[in-house]
């Protein structure tokens, strides 16, 4: 790579338990680059992506985003998937003046003008859930999720929404991230039969792939009492069984599935760079579209100076695999358009519903009342 390439930083995780994930973050920076360099780079600048591995240590994260941005002189970095990690490199970020583009769905409740935040927060994505599964399953939810920050935040605030809507929290529990099989069969087991109609999942990485082997394993039916994911995507389904990925619900801003030409370009170049059984995801096309929107901001900066990013960077529009996005000038998040969709036993979702509008990010919940509106169209 030559001494005037544009070097990014990339820090996802490639081994360990959020693996399965975050190798879906690193595929989309990859191909966006791929594709950016292909066509001549940034005004000639080729962009040299400068790859780390945390191995899910959030230590890790914070001592390799010191080093990509101090060593390796990088003002942007893309990474994070897990909240510990984005607030283990937030600090680094800010001190040092970089960028952070964030590309997970989380829990809000957070600005830092060095972070552009490209996954969903719950207005976009859990509460259009809960409405589908007023809808169409019913009000009693068990809740299962990872140990962390992400669950516990979403959760609270969807048993705010089910307090005030008539709805009701029949199980919550947490399990350690590398839980078990048998440990995840034991949680399951314990469901009453016709006393829950959804189970709202924040459990993550590859321990989605055990929850949903394990609910198999017990007997359970996806098309009687689904479990409906904030978390599960192509790339975690694609691991488990086929049976068991079956009739399971899945909220997100993005499926491969969704029939337009921009996606239908995006898939068919996915697979065939990362290979034809490779189906990519929001993991995938979050991070694939911020850094084509880092380029449109560096060629309107002239070159990739932080503040002059950040200025480039602020009320940005790009028309995603997904749809529109718009970066929002107050708060740094992005305006997605969300949908529903329903896993089959091929490893793609069938989509149920989609928003007839994009929906504006509310990353602090100012705009609602805590109630089930039922409202979808």
């Amino acid at each position: 790579m030559s001494k005037d390439a544009m070097k990014i930083g990339v820090l996802f995780s490639q081994s360990g338990m959020m693996g399965v994930t975050e190798n879906a973050h690193l595929k989309g920076v990859l191909l966006a680059c791929e594709e950016i360099n292909r066509a001549g780079g940034i005004q000639g600048r080729m962009i040299d992506p400068i790859i780390l591995d945390p191995a899910g240590s959030d230590e890790k994260y914070a001592a390799l985003a010191t080093e990509l941005l101090v060593k390796h002189r990088v003002n942007v970095i893309f990474g994070a998937c897990l909240s510990t990690s984005r607030k283990a490199v937030l600090p680094v970020v800010e001190r040092f003046n970089g960028i952070l583009f964030y590309p997970s769905v989380y829990e809000g409740f957070e600005y830092s003008p060095n972070v552009i935040y490209g996954g969903a927060v719950p207005n976009q994505v859990v509460l259009p859930l809960l409405d589908y599964l007023y809808q169409n399953e019913g009000r009693r939810i068990a809740l299962i999720g990872s140990e962390t920050l992400y669950a516990r935040e979403v959760n609270r605030i969807v048993k705010e929404f089910l307090a005030g809507s008539d709805g009701k929290v029949t199980q919550e529990v947490y399990l350690p991230i590398g839980a078990s099989d048998d440990h995840f069969q034991v949680v399951l087991s314990r469901l009453e039969p016709g006393q829950v109609d959804a189970i709202i999942s924040t459990v993550v990485g590859q321990d989605s792939v055990t929850l949903y082997n394990a609910f198999c394993d017990v007997g359970l039916d996806g098309q009687a009492l689904p479990i409906a994911s904030l978390t599960a995507t192509e790339s975690e389904i694609a691991c488990m069984r086929p049976e068991a990925r079956a009739g399971h619900i899945s909220a997100a801003s993005y499926f491969s599935t969704l029939r337009t030409p921009l996606n239908e370009t995006f898939r068919a170049a996915y697979l065939a760079r990362f290979g034809k059984d490779c189906e990519p995801g929001v993991y995938s096309e979050v991070p694939y579209w911020q850094v084509h929107m880092l380029a449109d901001a560096a060629r309107q900066a002239g070159g990739d100076e932080t503040d002059a990013l950040l200025s480039s960077l602020s009320g940005s529009v790009f028309k995603s695999p997904g749809g529109d996005v718009f970066l929002d000038t107050q708060t740094n998040h992005a305006t997605l358009r969300p949908m529903i969709g329903r896993s089959t036993r091929s490893g793609q979702f069938e989509i149920l519903w989609r928003s007839a509008t994009v929906v504006a990010p509310d990353p602090y919940l100012v705009s609602y009342d805590r109630t089930v509106s039922e409202r979808m169209s």
